[in-house]
């Protein structure tokens, strides 16, 4: 009987923590919106607001044409990158704040889903700095304080 409750309570432990951890398109470090606007529209006003406010667009990635180049179709789908060139130069002139590389430049992925509709994801920069320390901790809130006045007119709340 000891046995049976205690394969009962393991049971439900993970059965509640497969539960707490099924993905949803918010999560901790990421961020899905619907824009108001569709997938061209969207990337032209995310450059705009972003160059407003310091930022560059050293590059924004075609994955559905990087796709249709190796035979694979898949619905529009571009990655905006986006440099602000202070806020990265303070990341980039400490040897110990250098790991944050990986974080930058700041993307922003724009893409349809098969419901039609655009949608904007990027990371969660606000909770991200919460992760760090020192200078990234800083840089990182800013950036978040930065996309939350790109974002604030173009995707549904």
């Amino acid at each position: 009987m000891r046995t049976k409750v205690l394969r009962n309570v393991a049971w439900g432990f993970l059965l509640a923590l497969m539960a707490a951890c099924t993905p949803t398109n918010d999560t901790a470090i990421l961020v899905e919106r619907e824009s108001n606007f569709n997938v061209e529209e969207t990337l032209e006003r995310i450059q705009n607001e972003a160059a407003e406010l310091g930022y560059t667009v050293p590059i924004v990635h075609d994955m559905q044409g990087n796709m249709a180049r190796n035979g694979i179709e898949v619905l529009p789908a571009q990655i905006m990158e986006l440099c602000h060139g202070n806020r990265a130069y303070e990341i980039l002139k400490s040897d110990s704040d250098r790991y944050n590389l990986t974080m930058l430049p700041c993307r922003v992925a724009v893409y349809e889903k098969e419901d039609g509709k655009t949608y904007v994801s990027w990371t969660n920069y606000a909770h991200f700095s919460q992760l760090e320390h020192g200078v990234g901790m800083e840089v990182f809130r800013q950036v978040s304080n930065d996309y939350e006045e790109i974002m604030q007119d173009i995707v549904k709340e």
